[in-house]
């Protein structure tokens, strides 16, 4: 029998923030300041994809 636990969407966000994160500075190191602009703009991507995930979905509702 397996074990459910309830998850948090935040923890989930939170979880996945921390995996692109550490991507990242696996990929081009710690230190942002020496990140080139193309590097500093695909973690941003990566972040706002994460949080695009996370966020409330908008429902169309017909007039």
């Amino acid at each position: 029998m397996s074990a459910l636990r309830m998850v948090r969407a935040e923890d989930l966000e939170e979880s996945r923030l921390a995996e692109v994160d550490q991507e990242f500075m696996d990929y081009f190191g710690p230190d942002w300041a020496r990140w080139r602009p193309w590097q500093q703009e695909q973690y941003i991507a990566a972040i706002e994809r994460v949080h695009a995930e996370f966020a409330p979905q908008q429902r169309q509702v017909a007039a």
